[in-house]
C-alpha cells in the first residue's frame, strides 16, 4: 500500500511520514512503494543524494544502497575514521 493511500484521510501524517522517509536511517526496511518513492525523491534532488551517500551527478543509484542507507543510516556505507588517524592528520 502507498504512502497516499494509506494516508488519504490524514495529510499531516502523510507530510510527516513522506519528509521522515527520506530520512537515512529512519525507515528500515523498505515496501517496495516506499523504495520508489525514496528513488524518485533521490532523483529530483541533488542535496538529497548528497544526505544519502552518492554524488550530487550520480545518474545510477543502486537499489541495495538505497535499502541499506534506508535501514542502517550512512555508517552502513561510509567507513568510521579512527581515532588515531585523525590525530595524525592534525
Amino acid at each position: 500500500m502507498s504512502p497516499e493511500e494509506r494516508y488519504k484521510d490524514d495529510t499531516k501524517h502523510l507530510e510527516f511520514y513522506q519528509e521522515k522517509l527520506v530520512e537515512p536511517g529512519w525507515a528500515g526496511e523498505l515496501s517496495p512503494d516506499e523504495f520508489v518513492y525514496i528513488k524518485c525523491q533521490l532523483r529530483q534532488s541533488s542535496s538529497l543524494k548528497r544526505r544519502w551517500g552518492f554524488r550530487p551527478t550520480a545518474k545510477r543509484l543502486s537499489e541495495s544502497q538505497i535499502r541499506t542507507v534506508a535501514r542502517d543510516g550512512l555508517s552502513a556505507i561510509r567507513k568510521p575514521v579512527l581515532a588515531s588517524v585523525a590525530e595524525d592528520s592534525k
